[in-house]
């Protein structure tokens, strides 16, 4: 997700952002299903909010690979400034979440995100202590946490069901949702080469990685993590993200009246919005992918220079990322009653306040650092 510069920047026109209502949306879908219906509100499940996500993050690195990073150097720029957009606002997050959690643990007598932490720590293998606290801090390797388990000797152990093991390796987490996040890491670390290939190519990956998740049904693996959390069944949906890019690309010459642009912008609100109350089970969920890959070359038309979409959009990935610490700080002080309402709200300010801080500042040195490899 890029971040948009104030109207009239000199940046401005070397910044693309799109789809923000959509993208905020569907990080509110996220914290939503984290925390109980809003009103009796849970728009889309979580885990299909985050493959939407996968299909336009797919989108989104082929264009700026396309369109930006396109020169001698490019790629290691590229590289760089990803890591310079997801983790000082990780590591800001980070250190909010232990440090509320310290306060919670000497103020209040409960370890909220250091539970775990403090109930293992002595027993724990000190090369899996190690492990543990790498993931948290570099991300990587988070989702594969999801397929471990500690065992009684304090080791790390991989199971087929670990989430169903007394102790999977999660619990020590302190950003558990970040899962989604070392997902995308891969998947950067492949694009570069991904979208030079040609749609043949992406087609039969896409192919194969949707033919693998067919296979991890048929196998009868536990639903989470299996058909969740592994990158092989989930990069299909940033191979989809590629290719309606290829297909925004062929659709450049065509014009496409602005009321037209609209009405498939409400159109796919509204199937965001109201998704829950869409018939069938399987079906509606193809055809908000299929809608998904069909629907995002026509939406970045339409709102790739509204500054207020832009606006709204910039709140998606500080809200992601903040919103199970302040689900549990919330649930803990105020209960459940009214804690989805509660709970988004505290986010979005939250997310307002580390992007003034934290992620403005950062990316005005990421924009530098675009102008001055030109």
């Amino acid at each position: 997700m890029e971040r948009q510069p104030a109207a009239g920047s000199a940046n401005t026109k070397r910044r693309r952002r799109f789809m923000g209502l959509v993208r905020f949306l569907l990080a509110a879908a996220v914290v939503i299903n984290h925390t109980g219906p809003l009103y009796g509100l849970v728009m889309t499940d979580a885990y299909m909010a985050i493959k939407v996500f996968f299909i336009i993050s797919g989108f989104y690195m082929a264009l700026i690979l396309t369109e930006k990073y396109n020169g001698p150097g490019q790629t290691r720029l590229f590289y760089s400034n990803r890591f310079l957009r997801l983790f000082p606002l990780y590591w800001a997050v980070l250190l909010l979440s232990l440090g509320v959690s310290l306060v919670f643990k000497f103020g209040l007598h409960t370890a909220l995100l250091l539970g775990p932490w403090q109930t293992w720590l002595h027993k724990l293998d000190p090369a899996v202590a190690a492990l543990l606290a790498a993931a948290n801090l570099t991300i990587f390797g988070q989702d594969i946490l999801f397929f471990s388990h500690i065992t009684d000797a304090g080791t790390l152990s991989f199971s087929a069901d670990a989430l169903y093991r007394p102790t999977p390796a999660w619990f020590f987490l302190l950003i558990p949702q970040a899962w989604t996040v070392s997902l995308e890491l891969v998947f950067y670390a492949f694009a570069p080469w991904l979208v030079r290939r040609g749609t043949g190519t992406l087609l039969a990956l896409a192919g194969l990685s949707f033919g693998l998740r067919a296979l991890v049904y048929l196998a009868d693996l536990p639903f989470d993590p299996w058909k969740q959390r592994f990158f092989p069944v989930e990069c299909g949906f940033f191979l989809l993200g590629i290719l309606s890019y290829r297909l925004y690309v062929a659709l450049k010459p065509v014009v496409f009246p602005q009321p037209a642009l609209w009405t498939v912008f409400g159109l796919y609100l509204a199937s965001i919005l109201g998704y829950q109350f869409l018939p069938g089970f399987y079906v509606k969920e193809f055809y908000l992918y299929t809608a998904t890959v069909l629907s995002v070359p026509l939406l970045f038309r339409l709102t790739k220079r509204l500054p207020l979409d832009r606006a709204v959009g910039e709140l998606s990935y500080p809200i992601y990322i903040t919103h199970w610490t302040v689900i549990m700080a919330v649930e803990y002080a105020c209960g459940r009653t009214h804690l989805p309402v509660i709970a988004l709200i505290v986010t979005v300010a939250a997310s307002l306040a580390l992007n003034k801080l934290v992620a403005d500042p950062i990316e005005r040195i990421r924009q530098r650092r675009v102008l001055a490899s030109r």
